[in-house]
């Protein structure tokens, strides 16, 4: 499988390049271009360094979960999640393909190495959703198998796979998908959101962003086999399940907005039921328009566009800046919180239309929003506020291991967008 594996294997110092005939201008600037060229070195260079030095526990070989922002020292929260490990696992794939420093692949190694060695259960099959830290280190500490967790790990795995020419991490990342069609999977047509260790009870509600993660995860295991059977006739449908399933399910009836909670019947989970995440809205709309292109169904990148209009309409606050945590479906504001992922779901949606579109206004409104995210939620040394209040005031003290996902996956976007190239 490695043969077909790698869609990363030739030059993984090139993130991207935008080929544009010599006697054409392009549709944006060198002081644009060295805005995000500064956002992309900050993400693969400073941010992680960052965690090379301080998200690690040398004598636990293992990684740290969160780390306080002030010092960077380690927060004992008694566990580690399966999740942030795959998200770390993808954080430094992708930076030693984009720098090429040695460094960030012996950290991808020892995360792969990590995450397969000590979170499967070999008992029941599937990931345990975390284990202990400290004295009973690899000892469970929640034995559930999660639907988020398992599409986070075929993501990574996946990525990890492709970026190091891994055929072992592409069976493990197969193998997941099967634990996970095989126990969660309902005759509803959705993925349980979790369930016991020995799979017996489950958690039938019905929730979106488990879904959203496994159709982002399923194209990844497309894109690493796409010349295969297995991809071509298996993985791309199940992608296709998932879009189906949005379809029907899991976005609201005038196409504008996605919601997030629904009880065992499928149906709006109460109050619940009435939250609507902006930064979902990005997320979707780039999972659509990405599936359009695996697929071939060009409709789905029409049908992107509601949902990336209504989070650009009432999503991002008009006084402040940034993007609410929470509206209801009414557009009304539940949480005027602005968490860092939602900001860089816009950044990496506004890039990818940069890309489509090729014209100086996309250029400009991607400039702006890189701009903003560097100088509201970007530290220096890598860091960054994980939490702004309404009034752009920072909100938290410490840095999620979870967080470089999301930031990453912008700065892939944007690194694509410009044709920049990094070294560390």
């Amino acid at each position: 499988m490695a043969g077909n594996a790698s869609k990363y294997a030739a030059g993984h110092g090139n993130e991207g390049t935008v080929t544009k005939s010599s006697s054409v201008l392009p549709p944006f600037s060198e002081p644009q271009r060295s805005t995000a060229q500064r956002f992309v070195r900050h993400v693969f260079v400073d941010m992680a360094g960052l965690w090379l030095d301080h998200g690690w526990d040398a004598a636990g070989s293992h990684n740290i979960e969160r780390l306080q922002a002030a010092d960077l020292a380690p927060v004992l929260v008694g566990y580690r999640r399966s999740m942030a490990v795959a998200r770390q696992l993808f954080f430094f794939s992708q930076a030693w393909r984009i720098t090429g420093n040695e460094k960030y692949a012996a950290r991808a190694h020892a995360l792969y190495a990590d995450l397969t060695g000590r979170f499967w259960d070999h008992q029941h099959h599937g990931w345990f959703f975390s284990l202990k830290t400290g004295a009973d280190a690899q000892a469970p500490a929640d034995p559930r198998k999660d639907a988020y967790g398992h599409a986070f790990a075929i993501f990574a795995l996946a990525e990890y796979g492709a970026i190091f020419g891994k055929s072992a991490a592409l069976d493990w990342s197969q193998r997941t998908l099967v634990a996970m069609k095989q126990h969660l999977l309902l005759p509803q047509g959705w993925y349980a959101q979790s369930a016991s260790r020995d799979w017996r009870e489950r958690d039938m509600a019905l929730e979106q962003n488990p879904h959203m993660h496994l159709l982002e995860a399923l194209l990844a295991l497309h894109a690493a086999t796409r010349d295969s059977a297995i991809s071509q006739e298996g993985v791309l449908r199940d992608a296709g399940d998932i879009v189906l399933l949005f379809m029907q399910r899991l976005r609201a009836d005038d196409g504008t907005r996605v919601l997030e909670h629904f009880d065992a019947a499928g149906r709006p989970d109460g109050e619940n039921g009435r939250i609507v995440e902006p930064g979902h809205s990005y997320e979707w709309a780039g999972l659509l328009l990405d599936y359009a292109a695996a697929s071939g169904e060009t409709q789905y990148r029409q049908i992107a566009m509601p949902l990336l209009a209504w989070a650009d309409m009432h999503g991002v606050d008009p006084q402040h800046g940034g993007i609410y945590d929470q509206l209801d479906t009414e557009s009304r504001v539940v949480s005027d919180r602005k968490r860092i992922w939602p900001m860089t779901e816009c950044v990496k949606l506004q890039a990818m239309r940069a890309i489509a579109m090729a014209e100086p206004a996309a250029y400009a409104a991607l400039d702006r929003r890189i701009a903003f995210l560097a100088q509201h939620y970007l530290t220096p040394g890598g860091g960054w506020r994980e939490f702004l209040r309404r009034d752009l005031s920072p909100d938290s003290d410490y840095l999620p291991a979870t967080t470089p996902y999301h930031i990453a996956t912008a700065a892939l976007k944007v690194a694509e967008a410009y044709g920049i190239k990094v070294t560390s």
